[in-house]
């Protein structure tokens, strides 16, 4: 099932007018705005000026990383992200090499093209565990759009799953030169 997902990237139905590629410090603003736009749906709270900020700081971090990526139509309207950072836990057990998914917005006019499902898969070209912690009261069904993804859950509280997904071993058909491409068609 894991490596169904990355033969995914580069065949998903959808309109070839969207493409994914690695997120830049251009792209903050507009992860921002969609971040917004879905954050009932995740729920993340913007509603102070103190969470506000610290928010619109984590997403230049992640963009300034190198290790998000963004959908971006032709006109290059940002259509889709995923916000990954280095999992500070997981890391020292795999090399400095563990990711963990922060955030991923999909707005509600380009669901269904498979966007979230190729930018998780591009993260999973890193070939390096990843992790992503869902809150139960999440409404985009992340929690099991990541276990169809391969995907488990590790631990579980009140609040929220925790989730890991970990490479299966030399089954990555993309190499280190992957994370150089530019661009993948959706």
């Amino acid at each position: 099932m894991t490596f169904e997902i990355y033969k995914g990237i580069d065949d998903i139905s959808t309109k070839p007018d969207i493409r994914i590629r690695a997120a830049n410090e251009q792209d903050a603003a507009a992860i921002f705005r969609l971040l917004e736009e879905v954050a009932g749906e995740i729920p993340v709270l913007l509603d102070l000026p103190e969470r506000r900020s610290k928010v619109e700081e984590m997403v230049r971090v992640c963009c300034d990383a190198g290790e998000s990526w963004v959908a971006a139509s032709d006109d290059l309207r940002v259509t889709g992200f995923l916000l990954v950072e280095p999992d500070q836990i997981e890391r020292f057990h795999h090399n400095n090499g563990a990711l963990h998914l922060a955030y991923a917005g999909v707005p509600v006019n380009c669901r269904g093209r498979g966007v979230f499902k190729a930018l998780v898969g591009k993260a999973m070209t890193r070939n390096v565990p990843l992790t992503a912690t869902v809150k139960h009261n999440n409404q985009a069904a992340m929690r099991q759009r990541l276990l169809n993804y391969g995907f488990a859950v590790v631990t579980t509280t009140a609040e929220q799953d925790n989730l890991r997904w970990t490479p299966p071993e030399n089954n990555n058909p993309y190499d280190a030169a992957d994370r150089a491409a530019p661009t993948t068609t959706v």
